[in-house]
């Protein structure tokens, strides 16, 4: 993220991570990050990121709601929604971005398919006393979510525990289970709805003389191996910027495509695993496993898988039969 935005990005850093703890039946492997990931404020970003684009001649109008999309013959007619008064307003333009989230009504307008997403529940809770600010733990249970469970500090008092599930009442009783066996209490929760990268979603579409665009969740643009889209979803704007600005050409989109689907990859590989074989995935990894885990970042699984075949053979075998014994990714609700 700081590669892409640079300074404006920084208000928005809460916390930094250094170390990454896995659990799994009573196993236990530590991983710590040659470079730290980053915990984001989302509302603090969006902010930065507005101030910004101000700053440089942009004009941001706040208060309105897309309401519909449409051919004027010459380009496109947008019609919004101003909360002031309810009044309907029409603006038109030759390109439209829709950044507006899985459920993105952009896309439905313009004529996309509705893409399939899963349920996030998390829980504001406590820091257990015996865990640093600058680590997060991560649970294997196979029996609650094809997922895993997080705990993520984001200040000295308070972290996030959450999961992604498939159902989103089972998801719910499955993070409330797992707090009361483990002494968690929830100051509160959080949910959403997160986009499931099953296949590139084409960025572009043409509306009568216009052009509209997808970036960020409301393209798919999400490591499926680890449902996150922040930086995913930047260089997915970075790649529609090019496209706008070069014809519909664009080296970054083409490099993203391939980021996606090396995640969907290893998304289908251990989608169907068993607990014994994340008990067999944490005994396997070695030392350097570790290190080629620590120097590269999860936006980067070409290097990642790369390097980990040289250093644990053994690894791929246990994948390949998870890809061969795997089926569908998408959940069977695909709301």
């Amino acid at each position: 993220m700081r590669t892409l935005l640079g300074g404006v990005g920084e208000s928005a850093v809460i916390n930094e991570i250094r170390k990454f703890e896995l659990f799994t039946d009573g196993r236990a492997a530590h991983v710590p990050l040659d470079r730290p990931d980053l915990i984001v404020e989302r509302s603090k970003l969006i902010r930065g990121l507005a101030e910004q684009a101000q700053s440089h001649g942009a004009k941001v109008s706040f208060g309105n709601r897309f309401v519909s999309l449409e051919s004027n013959g010459t380009g496109l007619r947008v019609g919004v929604e101003r909360a002031r008064d309810a009044r309907t307003e029409e603006l038109h333009a030759d390109v439209v971005v829709g950044a507006d989230g899985a459920l993105s009504r952009v896309a439905q307008a313009a004529g996309w398919p509705r893409q399939p997403t899963v349920p996030l529940v998390q829980a504001i809770v406590r820091i257990p006393s015996d865990m640093s600010l600058d680590t997060v733990r991560v649970w294997f249970v196979p029996d609650d979510t094809p997922y895993f469970y997080w705990l993520i500090p984001e200040s000295r008092e308070r972290a996030v525990l959450g999961l992604i599930g498939e159902d989103g009442q089972e998801t719910r009783r499955c993070l409330e289970r797992f707090m009361d066996k483990r002494g968690f209490t929830p100051l509160g929760f959080q949910g959403a709805r997160i986009p499931v990268y099953d296949r590139w979603t084409p960025v572009e579409r043409r509306v009568g003389a216009g052009r509209v665009f997808l970036v960020g969740d409301a393209a798919g643009q999400v490591k499926v191996s680890t449902v996150g889209g922040i930086v995913t979803g930047f260089r997915g704007a970075l790649g529609v910027s090019e496209a706008i600005l070069n014809g519909g050409e664009s080296r970054e989109l083409r490099s993203l495509r391939r980021e996606l689907d090396l995640h969907l990859l290893i998304r289908r590989t251990i989608h169907q695993f068993k607990q014994a074989d994340y008990s067999r995935l944490v005994d396997l990894m070695n030392a350097s496993t570790r290190r080629s885990l620590s120097q590269y970042t999860r936006d980067e699984a070409g290097r990642v898988l790369w390097h980990i075949a040289l250093s644990q053979p053994r690894l791929l075998l246990l994948g390949l039969r998870g890809l061969l014994s795997g089926g569908s990714i998408l959940p069977k609700n695909r709301n």
